[in-house]
């Protein structure tokens, strides 16, 4: 469905919503028509303060609006599908946040739905929209790196910046996100939540090669109970399930592997280099680069955002001036600038009537990745990415 002008309702006024808002509203083909939250204050705020023309309250109501031709879904994990099949059968078309759905079931209901009303579905996968990770992919496409074959993935706090997020996350309103049933993960909603991230970024950055084995580390987090959590962002709480600090996979190419390790305050550890972080090995050189509230890459004594280094040949440095982060203290613009790169990308895919850059079998993808690590970490062993089902993840 080509569209002249991107004329969208935005559904579910939580934290992403605000970079979502500066997006439609900065891109010359979109505009934002509506806002909607159960919350009447919030949806009226909202909408005064950034020039929004309407407000509702009803989801329904919202998609009866004539002028509206786009959907943008910010809404808790368990609203995912039933609102996605909605916008389509209403005929509009969507931007879904990630994680995409709870189930592969609902995942596979929801892109059948959208194929059948012939709208255009893309799922909010923000970290291969982050600058530094489009730059390492472009820098792979060239062949700076030679063969990429392993990627390694750090994970350390999130460390928030001047108490910006206040309750927005935390507190009221916000359980959900501790509930496997409204989150996803079967015990393990933070990973849920999350590796959609990690496998895509694998994904991106190896040239595209799908991951087909994982095997996930478990430990005991039960220690950690009489620990003081001294953080805002412990929105999971003490897991009973355990904590996966460590998750290896492969390849369909067989030479290549990767791994995730897992190091902060939530999960009792420390690492001093902050946010999330990603090497690439080639067999001609060697890409470091930040992501996601990351901090602690330095180069000559400089904080940079990347670095490039070719065997034999000359390191390069790269930093991206695209103001800091909304949220994080960090120099990689995540909250806003990879989201608004991100509705960009779907803004200008409507206009010119293709399909969007990660659409919802690439987030079908990520959830069936998603639920091979959680059936990893629960049986014990590496599990293969095309065996798992519903039915084995939900056991």
């Amino acid at each position: 469905m080509k569209v002249e002008k991107v004329k969208v309702g935005i559904v579910g006024l939580g934290l992403v919503s605000n970079s979502h808002i500066k997006a439609f509203l900065s891109h010359p083909n979109s505009e934002v028509i509506a806002v909607c939250d159960l919350c009447e204050e919030l949806a009226k705020s909202v909408a005064e303060k950034n020039g929004i023309p309407k407000y509702y309250t009803s989801y329904e109501e919202m998609l009866k609006d004539p002028v509206i031709n786009t959907i943008d879904i910010t809404t808790p994990t368990f609203l995912h599908k039933s609102m996605t099949v909605s916008a389509a059968r209403a005929g509009k078309n969507i931007h879904c946040e990630k994680p995409f759905c709870l189930t592969l079931k609902e995942c596979e209901e929801a892109c059948q739905e959208a194929e059948k009303q012939g709208v255009r579905l893309m799922i909010g996968e923000s970290y291969i929209f982050m600058s530094p990770i489009k730059k390492a992919r472009a820098l792979i496409d060239a062949g700076e790196i030679g063969k990429p074959q392993q990627i390694r993935q750090r994970f350390g706090e999130w460390v928030e910046r001047d108490n910006v997020l206040g309750d927005r996350l935390i507190g009221e309103g916000h359980g959900w996100r501790e509930d496997s049933k409204k989150a996803g993960g079967e015990g393990f909603p933070w990973m849920f939540d999350h590796c959609v991230h990690f496998f895509a970024t694998a994904e991106y950055l190896m040239n595209d090669s799908k991951i087909r084995e994982i095997y996930s580390v478990k430990s005991d987090l039960s220690w950690l109970a009489d620990q003081k959590i001294d953080t805002q962002m412990d929105l999971y709480g003490i897991n009973e399930a355990g904590d996966i600090p460590i998750m290896t996979w492969t390849y369909e190419d067989s030479a290549c592997q990767g791994v995730w390790m897992r190091a902060e305050v939530l999960n009792g550890k420390y690492d001093p280099m902050t946010g999330f972080s990603v090497v690439i090995i080639g067999d001609k050189g060697m890409i470091e680069v930040l992501g996601e509230g990351a901090g602690g890459l330095e180069y000559d004594g400089k904080p940079v955002h990347l670095i490039l280094h070719r065997k034999g040949g000359e390191t390069e440095t790269f930093r991206f001036e695209e103001g800091s982060d909304d949220v994080w203290k960090s120099e990689v613009s995540y909250y806003s600038q990879a989201h608004i790169n991100q509705i960009y990308d779907f803004v200008n895919a409507l206009v010119d009537g293709v399909q969007p850059p990660y659409t919802g079998v690439d987030g079908t993808w990520a959830i069936k990745t998603t639920i091979a690590a959680i059936c990893s970490a629960k049986e014990g062993k590496p599990v293969l990415v095309n065996e798992v089902s519903d039915e084995r993840y939900m056991r």
